[in-house]
This record gives C-alpha cells, sequence and structure tokens, in this order.
C-alpha cells in the first residue's frame, strides 16, 4: 500500500513540474510572439507611387477640322499655237525660264505681212481723200441752220485734225473712231447728199477694215506670253517652217496655282468661301502652309460622293507645282472659352469617362460630361468634384491608376 501511495505521489510530483515547465515555456512563446507582432505593427511600410505625366486644365477655343485630300493646279495654263505660215526667225528662250505678260516667246518671218500692212495703209489714206473730197458741198439755207453749220464745220476742222495726228500715232484709233464717228453723224443728219456721203463712208470703213485686218496678221507672226508664267514645254525649234496651228510653246502661271480637294457629300454643310485652311504638302512635311476656300462646285460626283473644294494659296515664291498632292486641314467651326483637356487624357471606368485629376500627389478621378472634340482636345461641359481651370490632369499612366493612388509627376 506503501509502494503504490509512493508511486502516486510520484507521478503526480512529476506531473506538476512537467505542468509548471509548459505553462512557463507557453508564456516565454506568447510574449516572443507579441513583440514580433508589435514590432511589425510599428513599423512604417512605404507605399510606392506610380509615375505619371500631367497637363493642366485650360479654357480656350477649340476649333473643328474636317481633313481631305487635294491635287495643285493652275487656273493659267496653255499650249500657244502658231497662228502664222512661215520660218522661225527667233526662239530667245528656254524651259524653265520667267517670263512676264506680253513677253516675245517666238517671232516668224514677217515681210509679206508687214507689206500688206503698207498697202492697206495707202488704201485707207486714198479713201480718206475720197471722202473729203465727197463732203465738200454747199449746204442749202432750207436745210440746214447757221448754228447746225458752225457744229459741221468745228467737227470737221477737229475730225481733219485728228487724221493727221492718228496717221503720226499721236491718238489712238478709238480716239480717232471716235471723233470720225461724231462728225459723220452730223453730216449724214444734215439730210443732203446723204447717198454719196454714205457711199463714200462705206470706202473708207472698208479701208479701215483692210488696214485692221492687215495689222492683225501681221502682230500673229510675234508670239507673246498671255500671262507671266514660266515655259514648260518647247515643240518647235528656231529655223523651222511652221503653219498655221502647230503647238509651239506650252507655259504656265505659278502664281495662279490653287488646291482641288474632294470633301464627302455628308460635309458639304461644314463648307463655305473664305474658311481658312492649313495646307500640308507631301513635298515639304516638316512645314505648313495657309490658303483659304475660294469657291465650292455646285456640282456632287455622283459615283463618289464627293464635291470638289477649290482652296487659293500664295505661291509668290512658286514652291508648288502642278499635280503636287496636299492634305488640307479645314477649320470650318470655332467653340470659343471653352473647358478643355487632352483627349488622351480620358479614360473609361463602368462606360463613363472620367479624368484623373492631381491634387496632393494624389491621383482623384472625376466623371465628366463630354461636349465637341477635334483630333488632339477635348471639350468637357462638367466635372465631378471640385475641379477648375489650373488644376492638374493626368495624360500618360492613367490607364492603370486607381481612385486616390499616389503618383509621381514625371516629364
Amino acid at each position: 500500500m506503501n509502494k503504490v501511495l509512493k508511486v502516486i505521489a510520484a507521478i503526480i510530483l512529476i506531473g506538476g513540474v512537467g505542468f509548471i515547465g509548459y505553462t512557463l515555456f507557453q508564456t516565454d512563446e506568447k510574449k516572443d510572439e507579441t513583440e514580433i507582432i508589435k514590432e511589425k505593427k510599428g513599423k512604417k511600410t512605404k507605399v510606392s507611387s506610380l509615375p505619371v505625366k500631367i497637363t493642366h486644365i485650360k479654357k480656350g477655343n477649340l476649333p473643328l477640322r474636317l481633313r481631305i485630300s487635294a491635287i495643285a493646279d493652275v487656273w493659267e495654263k496653255t499650249t500657244i499655237k502658231t497662228e502664222a505660215t512661215g520660218k522661225i526667225e527667233k526662239l530667245p528662250l528656254k524651259i524653265g525660264d520667267k517670263v512676264y505678260k506680253g513677253q516675245l516667246l517666238m517671232k516668224i518671218e514677217d515681210t509679206n505681212k508687214k507689206l500688206d500692212v503698207e498697202k492697206a495703209k495707202v488704201n485707207k489714206r486714198k479713201m480718206m481723200a475720197q471722202y473729203l473730197v465727197n463732203e465738200e458741198y454747199v449746204y442749202s439755207e432750207n436745210e440746214i441752220t447757221d448754228d447746225k453749220k458752225k457744229e459741221i464745220k468745228d467737227l470737221k476742222s477737229k475730225y481733219l485734225k485728228a487724221v493727221k495726228k492718228f496717221e503720226i500715232g499721236k491718238i489712238s484709233e478709238s480716239k480717232f473712231e471716235e471723233i470720225s464717228d461724231k462728225y459723220n453723224e452730223a453730216m449724214i443728219n444734215t439730210g443732203s447728199f446723204r447717198e454719196e456721203i454714205r457711199k463714200a463712208n462705206d470706202g473708207l470703213a472698208d479701208a479701215v477694215f483692210q488696214l485692221k485686218q492687215a495689222e492683225i496678221e501681221l502682230k500673229k507672226t510675234a508670239v507673246k506670253s498671255p500671262f507671266p508664267g514660266v515655259i514648260t514645254d518647247i515643240k518647235v525649234s528656231k529655223g523651222a517652217r511652221v503653219n498655221t496651228g502647230v503647238e509651239s510653246v506650252s507655259i504656265v502661271n505659278l502664281n495662279s496655282l490653287y488646291l482641288k480637294g474632294f470633301a464627302l457629300e455628308s460635309e458639304i454643310g461644314n463648307l463655305k468661301k473664305g474658311i481658312a485652311v492649313r495646307v500640308k504638302f507631301d513635298a515639304f512635311p516638316d512645314k505648313t502652309f495657309y490658303g483659304e476656300i475660294e469657291m465650292i462646285s455646285p456640282v456632287v460626283d455622283t459615283t463618289n460622293k464627293t464635291i470638289s473644294v477649290f482652296v487659293k494659296i500664295d505661291n509668290k515664291e512658286n514652291l508648288f507645282y502642278p499635280g503636287m498632292k496636299a492634305e488640307l486641314d479645314i477649320e470650318y467651326k470655332v467653340f470659343e472659352d471653352v473647358m478643355i483637356v487632352p483627349r488622351k487624357a480620358i479614360v473609361h471606368r463602368g462606360n463613363r469617362p472620367l479624368v484623373f485629376v492631381v491634387k496632393d500627389k494624389i491621383a482623384i478621378w472625376s466623371y465628366v460630361e463630354l461636349g465637341q472634340k477635334n483630333d488632339e482636345n477635348q471639350i468637357i461641359n462638367k466635372f465631378d468634384g471640385d475641379v477648375k481651370v489650373g488644376d492638374k490632369v493626368v495624360i500618360q499612366g492613367q490607364v492603370t491608376l486607381a481612385h486616390q493612388s499616389r503618383v509621381k509627376i514625371v516629364k
């Protein structure tokens, strides 16, 4: 019995010692764990900032633009055909030469034409003399008054002076004809010798016509530029004999250059004369030029559903040539004094447009109500929250942002 009690006592003692040891161990372990937790809780965790690029919300004008393709051409271009027959005596120019209006391009022999002009002049002088003889008559007192006689006498004096001045080139042909017509009209209105006057006058008129015709034929031997421009082709050579109707010299006026654009039928309502146009030529990709709409064709191409738009552009430096390709950027409407952000600032979350506004290095999203836009900028009709002109808005890096993300602005 004593042995049993001793065994039980030993077991109890051992168990008690073990329990005390376990309790002490667990207490230390919990203490260590608590200290670790406290240490972790007291440690500051560093939150990384996302890099973004920003711009500022601004107020300004937003132009709406229409971009269409165009081809350069000129209003004034021609290939001159010969109007006289003969040998080419002069051909002073070459391809690429600039010419002014009226400059000699080519000269055809004119000996026979000059003879025809002299012959016509002699005949005209003869008819004038006959006319003056035929109108020398005595007026009847019953046919004409003294005032009328004086009027005719004065007109005759002016006419005779005009004949002399015209023959030596001191007055123009149009001025001579004006004086002659007044004198002839006064003579015919007297009623005296009307038939003789008519016959004489008919002869003079025919002589004048023949002289004009001869002078015109002489002028045809001198081929002159009809407008200022540049020689683009010469199809004949000096010394060659040509007939009438032969293509000789081609010329274009680069100052009359225009651009012919092709707009869709649906875009007609946005176009009108005088609208400013920005122009980019394929030949000058880094330069921008300016023009304006000069006219719009009233006819729609039924096949392509396009309408031709003609744009005037300054070409005084002769930079542009017919056939060059260009793009027309037409500002057809401008919204003034509106809230603007770049289009790339707009993102969509849940099918709703928003922008990220940066305040104190925190990106806060703001839902927006969108207005008109062009290729670069977007009108914002309304922002949610306290957003104003001058605030920073994210334009790069916003796709991965969340509301109230910490950001770092980079250039």
